[in-house]
């Protein structure tokens, strides 16, 4: 893979988008690259209160991946839209009767960070037609922001059973948009029995399947310190 501007989607939520997300930026400034890293859209977050800032919400993982990256962006840019249910942005942004235009906002960030950094690789929100926002009767996905930035995808997906068949549909609907789809990362984000046949057999088929580069297969990983990370970035051959 070359190193440009990336979106990371996946098959579906709470399988290690936001890990791959540091691991690639990880492994660009390992090769002297300026990144910059975003998570536009967040659900599911937790209310901060304290003498300073009360009231606000924040992702836990954008704040976990600003940390390990280690960008001094604010938080607020790296993450400008935000909800406390852990639904789908749109569902969310409607039962808290948000009708600010958050996807403008997010975009408005997104410009910031391709202007202070060399790369900006992009984490979507659950799986990549997952609602997000609506726009003059169109509700709008992962798939459109990938489509208004001319973005290349890295997908991330699970190796257990299911996956052959998640991993080609959303490598499918990539495609079937013009979206280019750089490779496939299999992360586990909870540990997996060495005896599951679905986790050993699944990469070799889908790359056969959908003709696409098998990046790495991401274990679990019980550290998730910034050295850590660091050193396992620095092992992964992301880029060429």
């Amino acid at each position: 893979m070359k190193i440009q501007n990336l979106f990371v989607t996946g098959t579906d939520t709470e399988i290690g988008k936001t890990m791959v997300t540091a691991l690639l930026a990880l492994s660009l400034q390992a090769r002297g690259i300026d990144v910059g890293i975003m998570k536009p859209f967040a659900s599911g977050c937790g209310v901060i209160d304290g003498p300073i800032i009360k009231d606000r919400l924040q992702s836990e993982d954008a704040r976990w991946l600003r940390e390990i990256v280690g960008v001094e962006d604010d938080l607020e840019l790296l993450n400008p839209a935000r909800w406390q249910e852990p639904l789908a942005p749109l569902v969310a942004a409607r039962r808290s009767n948000d009708k600010s235009d958050y996807w403008s906002r997010a975009l408005e960030a997104y410009q910031e960070l391709l202007a202070r950094h060399e790369v900006v690789i992009v984490e979507g929100v659950g799986g990549l037609l997952a609602p997000i926002a609506e726009c003059n009767g169109k509700i709008l996905t992962n798939a459109d922001w990938m489509s208004q930035f001319n973005l290349p995808a890295v997908v991330v997906a699970r190796r257990t059973l299911g996956t052959i068949n998640h991993s080609l549909l959303t490598i499918e609907a990539l495609r079937a948009r013009g979206i280019n789809c750089e490779g496939i990362v299999f992360c586990d984000a909870q540990p997996i029995d060495g005896n599951d046949v679905a986790a050993q057999t699944s990469a070799p088929f889908i790359a056969e399947m959908a003709r696409i580069e098998v990046f790495t297969s991401v274990p679990y990983l019980p550290d998730l310190s910034r050295a850590a990370l660091k050193k396992i970035a620095e092992e992964i051959s992301f880029f060429h």
